[in-house]
């Protein structure tokens, strides 16, 4: 399939992907300009429609890859998506380093007193323990609340990317475009973005994108671990808070940011001493 990634129009997939998730997400974009005014019941479906808007990667993905391939090479697709035959090192990996980002965000944030941090961020009124909800929330997490748009992310886009600038230039590109893709999101009342800076989110996205792209290179490009990460990272943050659900000062989210960076740029060079000495091993 190297031969057929060279010919991924990844331009082409970045249109496609903003046109059908922009679209869905409009009308509440327009809400919240006063352009428009919406029902009630309208109103309730915004955060069905943030879902299905989410799925603009992997549709995208699909469309391209079933005009170029037809069903073989969406078959094909999925084949080597749902490749589980990885070194147990990356599934450590891609499970512990979103949660220890996060874990080491939140109790630094409340240690340290820069701000006070929820203890989590369900319900209140919930009459379980939270424990028992991490299974269930990150199944759906992995499917539906963010972790599917991996198949369109690194499944698609990663490679051409890359080919062109690199793994590093082909992250931080992608993690740029990853980031931009959720601007609306900053303009639909009560979506819940607003609350935080979006040029942080930007950070977090290009951090994150970095870190998903080493370790999915590391890993022979298994798009499983890319899945995990995803949806590790976004299944932390309810458990461990970095970030108030109100428009207050947000001081934990740019420790959580920060965090990223930063082991973005030790994966960085961890990931480019390793291909040194693989390279250095083999002549």
């Amino acid at each position: 399939m190297e031969s057929n990634n060279s010919k991924r129009n990844v331009w082409l997939f970045f249109i496609i992907t903003f046109i059908f998730s922009w679209l869905i997400w409009l009308p509440f974009v327009l809400s919240g300009f006063g352009i428009i005014k919406l029902s009630e019941t309208i109103t309730s479906f915004m955060t069905l429609a943030v879902m299905v808007g989410a799925f603009g990667p992997m549709i995208s993905a699909l469309i391209l890859i079933g005009r170029r391939e037809g069903k073989a090479g969406i078959k094909d697709f999925f084949r080597k998506a749902f490749s589980f035959r990885i070194k147990p090192l990356y599934y450590i990996l891609a499970f512990l380093i979103p949660v220890i980002i996060t874990a080491i965000a939140h109790y630094f944030v409340n240690l340290t007193g820069i701000d006070t941090l929820p203890d989590n961020l369900f319900p209140e009124n919930l009459n379980i323990p939270i424990i028992v909800l991490v299974i269930p929330y990150f199944l759906f997490i992995l499917v539906a609340g963010g972790g599917q748009e991996e198949f369109g992310w690194r499944g698609y886009a990663q490679q051409p990317l890359q080919q062109r600038f690199g793994i590093l230039g082909g992250s931080i590109l992608l993690g740029i475009a990853w980031g931009l893709w959720h601007l609306p999101l900053w303009f639909m009342p009560g979506e819940g973005h607003a609350y935080y800076s979006f040029f942080a989110f930007l950070i977090y996205t290009v951090s994150t994108s970095v870190i998903i792209g080493w370790l999915y290179n590391a890993s022979g490009k298994k798009l499983v671990i890319a899945w995990i990460i995803h949806a590790v990272g976004n299944v932390a943050v309810p458990f461990f808070p970095i970030m108030h659900m109100a428009e207050v000062a947000q001081p934990g989210y740019w420790v959580w940011v920060s965090v990223s960076a930063l082991v973005a740029i030790c994966l960085t060079i961890w990931y480019m001493r390793k291909t040194k000495r693989d390279l250095s091993t083999s002549l």
